[in-house]
């Protein structure tokens, strides 16, 4: 009796085990948590001169990651296939006038270098408010490219991922009262690995193009993060710790 009790308890404790085993836990949402993981290896800055990935048709920069402000950060955005992890940041932008999307680049760190899977997702929504997704006006998507850019920080190099051409181009149209900002989002796909998009906190970003930033205007979703669109500031270091993110868009202006 006694032996079939131990037995039946070393089984359990194996099933235990296993679960625990089975049990993932989910990456930092935020590049600086990352760092209070313990996840840290080194990371040199690359300081490149201009903005490679927006000179021919820059329709808008927002600027440069700035390793100096005191809310320097990044925020997931990246799909790890393999780990079951999606987040999604969604960057509001305000053109001056419609505008047509050909190209678009985020400035992510990543947990490893190389580019994931292409072709990567580009999409576009009006209407996004906390807890709900907008209304999809394009959903495209283009291969990708890689380079080191910028400053690196948390242990974790910079990079930007660019698609250069889209499969379609996408329309954004100048902001009504009715629909007052446009929200995009490029989303890095990887087998094993993701990404934290940076932000661009500085009052004047260092080579800001185009469109003036449109400030605050930002969602981030993820389930596995217990988030539905909630606001990216509400995930950084203070009350507005990703006023912007360093994304460009290329395309045309009528």
């Amino acid at each position: 009796m006694k032996k079939m009790i131990c037995v039946a308890a070393f089984v359990a404790a194996l099933f235990t085990l296993a679960a625990a085993q089975d049990v993932q836990v989910a990456p930092s949402v935020t590049a600086i948590q990352h760092v209070s993981s313990g996840e840290v290896k080194s990371a040199p800055s690359v300081r490149t001169p201009g903005v490679p990935f927006c000179k021919t048709g820059c329709l808008y920069y927002a600027g440069d990651f700035d390793s100096a402000d005191s809310d320097a950060n990044g925020l997931f955005n990246a799909n790890d296939t393999g780990g079951g992890l999606d987040g999604q940041v969604w960057v509001g932008v305000k053109p001056t006038a419609s505008s047509t999307v050909k190209g678009v680049t985020f400035n992510e760190f990543f947990t490893a270098a190389g580019v994931g899977t292409n072709p990567t997702p580009f999409q576009t929504q009006t209407g996004i408010t906390v807890g709900n997704a907008g209304k999809t006006v394009c959903n495209t998507s283009g291969n990708a490219t890689e380079a080191v850019y910028g400053e690196s920080d948390f242990g974790l190099i910079q990079y930007s991922y660019t698609v250069k051409k889209l499969k379609k181009a996408c329309k954004i149209a100048k902001p009504t009262k009715k629909v007052p900002s446009t929200y995009v989002n490029l989303l890095p796909t990887f087998s094993n690995g993701y990404g934290y998009v940076v932000n661009a906190q500085d009052a004047k970003p260092k080579n800001h193009k185009g469109w003036k930033n449109d400030l605050n205007d930002c969602f981030f979703n993820g389930a596995a993060f217990g988030a539905t669109y909630v606001t990216c500031d509400s995930q950084g270091i203070g009350s507005t710790g990703f006023s912007e993110l360093s994304i460009a868009l290329t395309g045309t202006t009528p």
